[in-house]
């Protein structure tokens, strides 16, 4: 009898230990010490329920605006003017190429400086048809009689002095723009004025029907961008540089290399990790 029962106690007791080692395995606990030591634990029972989505900008002081306030508004894991859509520190929408500014992006035929938050011609000295921006054939929308001879005339070249310093490297003063998805290793010079292309986003980036291909000005620009120089065109980030680089972007034209706008000064904003001239109310 006593046989028996110890029989019955040892099966019982290797029972337990077997379900036991399964049971820690499934709820990711730990590894069994049994015969199935070599599986590996299962998933966390309890993982975060709510992560924070939002990337770390590193130090940063909000602003007011959308494109300013240190968060990753429209959830894309771009932040502020890492942010290919937002175009300066009072650009309201960082979900579009819109600036979300009362009275801005308005004129299909006549470009003024994109960058300083106002549509019109008047206070920056730019003033050119998109027609001399647009690298295929003008929209008849747009066309109305242009003239390249007579609308493509040279910049008067406070333009450059006004608007050069707002503009981010990549773009040229008018929003045409090198704009990258790294996701789908495509780079195009587009014009993002949503008023010209008011279809274009970066999931249409290689529509060019809905993202009109565009000509950047030479003589009113930000800079040149490309991962081969060290530079950073909008949507790039220091991943997509190469080995020579050493993980660190440089900045056109002796701008200062920045991760948020608190890394330049009052005056800056930190734009695809440059610092540019804060466009001001």
């Amino acid at each position: 009898m006593w046989i028996a029962r110890a029989l019955l106690l040892l099966l019982v007791s290797a029972g337990s230990a077997a379900s036991c080692g399964i049971e820690e395995v499934q709820l990711g606990r730990g590894r069994p010490t049994g015969p199935d030591a070599g599986v590996a634990p299962g998933p966390d029972p309890d993982p975060d329920p709510d992560p924070d989505p939002d990337p770390d900008p590193g130090p940063c002081t909000p602003g007011t605006s959308q494109c300013s306030n240190c968060t990753d508004d429209d959830g894309d894991g771009r932040i502020d003017g890492r942010d290919p859509e937002c175009t300066g520190s009072r650009d309201n929408r960082e979900d579009s190429f819109g600036t979300g500014i009362p009275g801005d992006n308005r004129d299909r035929v006549r470009q003024d400086c994109l960058f300083d938050g106002n549509s019109g011609s008047g206070n920056d000295r730019c003033n050119i048809h998109t027609c001399c921006l647009l690298a295929g054939p003008c929209p008849p929308e747009i066309d109305s009689g242009f003239d390249p001879k007579a609308e493509c005339a040279p910049l008067d070249p406070r333009c450059a002095e006004n608007c050069a310093p707002l503009a981010p490297p990549g773009c040229d003063c008018f929003g045409c723009c090198t704009i990258c998805d790294p996701s789908r290793d495509i780079c195009r010079d587009i014009f993002t004025n949503p008023v010209v292309s008011p279809d274009c986003t970066l999931a249409s980036l290689a529509d060019p029907e809905a993202c009109l291909p565009c000509n950047r000005s030479r003589e009113c620009n930000g800079g040149a961008c490309g991962p081969d120089a060290c530079i950073l065109c909008p949507g790039q980030d220091e991943s997509d540089l190469p080995a020579h680089c050493g993980g660190q972007n440089e900045c056109p034209d002796g701008r200062t290399p920045c991760d948020t706008s608190d890394d330049c000064t009052a005056e800056q904003y930190c734009s695809h990790a440059c610092c540019i001239a804060r466009t001001v109310d």
